[in-house]
């Protein structure tokens, strides 16, 4: 019987010890997400109620590579054992692939001799790319996936309509009336250099190359330069206004030159690539910066050989010619 009481009290001196405990729960709501994509991290304190516990504000990051987009604030309630209950969420995404450990979170409490801290244990983060493109795509032709359509409804499209229809009639009767303006832009085209346009144009994509622009993350401003080079080599080489027209008037250009099929689905694919990153801001797997630096040089060195052979064929059959006639 002695025994039993001994318990029940032992039982009893516990009771304000359990109610002291402080645990610190970090959960995310998704552990496998794609690259882009949202997920909810979320902090729940046990703590009681007559101890100040302050939740630190995380701002830009929970970890290298994982970003916050957003936070709610700090919901408080009790539960049945009287203990306080502080939660709080954080929206995360990522844009680099990989496995993430996010470390633990934590809070202080200073207990007069000091401060004490409570952490969380870790939560784990795998961040997938999304499938769209082959592992290497430097050596396979493809279409570039098209962008989802979210659904818009009539009141929504029928102002952009009517602005499409507006803008393109205005358009069409510039260039219906205004013709001789057009010819005269098309026909100055940019000037003419000194050196053979091919060597300008290696020795530019050489200097891009060591500017290192998309590894430091200006993917604009990368893609924005090479098809500025290639527009000038375009226009110097095939006498085109290469540098005042939309991708898709080079294209449709080009197609009618005296080109291969590989150059003219070499230059499609980087002009795709370009008006994807400075239109839609896609960020391009670095397969694709390197590749699309590797194919330009590759179009340039395709044409020029290509200019230089049909000048010799011209010359040789010139000279045969020739001689057929002193012959006879």
């Amino acid at each position: 019987m002695k025994r039993f009481f001994s318990v029940i009290l032992f039982v009893i001196m516990c009771i304000p010890l359990i109610s002291q405990e402080v645990t610190v729960e970090a959960k995310i709501d998704s552990s496998n997400i794609f690259i882009g994509d949202h997920a909810v991290y979320s902090i729940t304190v046990n703590q009681p109620p007559d101890i100040k516990l302050l939740m630190p504000d995380l701002k830009d990051s929970l970890c290298t590579d994982i970003e916050i987009l957003s936070q709610s604030l700090t919901d408080t309630s009790l539960n049945d054992m009287g203990q306080m209950i502080l939660k709080k969420d954080y929206i995360i995404t990522s844009f680099d692939t990989g496995f993430y450990q996010i470390p633990p979170y934590y809070l202080e409490y200073n207990t007069g001799q000091g401060e004490k801290r409570y952490y969380s244990g870790y939560v784990s983060l795998k961040v997938n790319r999304v499938d769209i493109t082959p592992p290497d795509s430097t050596d396979v032709i493809f279409d570039i996936a098209g962008p989802e359509h979210a659904g818009y409804s009539p009141g929504e499209i029928l102002p952009w309509v009517l602005l499409v229809l507006l803008v393109g009639t205005g358009i069409w009767l510039l260039y219906r009336f205004l013709p001789g303006k057009k010819e005269k832009e098309v026909q100055e085209g940019p000037k003419i250099p000194d050196e053979p346009i091919h060597i300008i144009t290696f020795r530019e994509l050489d200097k891009l190359e060591k500017k290192k622009l998309w590894q430091e993350g200006k993917v604009k401003q990368y893609f924005s330069e090479l098809t500025d080079i290639l527009r000038y080599y375009i226009a110097i080489r095939f006498g085109i206004n290469a540098m005042e027209m939309t991708s898709e008037e080079i294209i449709a250009l080009m197609n009618k030159e005296k080109t291969g099929r590989d150059e003219q689905e070499i230059l499609r694919r980087i002009l795709q690539y370009a008006d994807l990153s400075k239109f839609a801001k896609y960020i391009h797997d670095a397969s694709i910066n390197t590749s699309s630096l590797s194919d330009a040089r590759k179009f340039v060195k395709n044409t020029y050989k290509y200019e230089s052979d049909t000048v010799k064929e011209e010359d040789r059959q010139t000279e045969q010619e020739g001689k057929e006639v002193n012959d006879d």
